[in-house]
């Protein structure tokens, strides 16, 4: 059956039962599992960079989206203990959502992709598709969809 599970994650209702329906898998065939989250690169207006350096400030406001990724990754985290998974790898990766999982899973060997079929995407999902349907698409290995 599956020996490579990548479960992408957004901190969606429909991720997070991704997230149990890839733990209860992982846990009966005893399969590797990832918990993988992709976030988009932090792009500063002009405004924020001239209160940043006004009030000698350094860095950028990564940390919000480390606060929530860690939340994101903690509930999957949580998913894979109550299903019995031994060990859960947590993954953080930037880039567009559809394109860094499905590369991220051919780089591991993923068999399985399990991802949400509604996440947390933006207008521009409404206009060019969701992100489950490009992964679908241009993924190798099997995907499944959880609604």
């Amino acid at each position: 059956m599956f020996k490579n599970i990548v479960c992408a994650v957004d901190g969606s209702q429909h991720a997070l039962r991704a997230a149990e329906l890839a733990s209860e898998l992982a846990a009966k065939v005893g399969a590797k599992l990832t918990f993988l989250t992709v976030t988009k690169p932090v792009k500063l207006t002009e405004d924020v960079k001239r209160y940043m350096a006004a009030e000698h400030l350094t860095g950028s406001p990564q940390y919000v989206l480390d606060e929530l990724t860690e939340r994101i990754l903690d509930e999957a985290k949580e998913c894979a203990r109550r299903c019995g998974v031994e060990k859960a790898v947590m993954e953080v990766k930037t880039g567009n959502p559809a394109r860094t999982i499905v590369s991220f899973a051919e780089n591991s060997g993923a068999d399985l992709i399990v991802l949400g079929g509604r996440g947390l995407g933006d207008i521009e999902g409404m206009f060019l598709g969701s992100v489950s349907h490009k992964v679908s698409s241009m993924a190798k290995c099997t995907c499944m969809t959880v609604k």
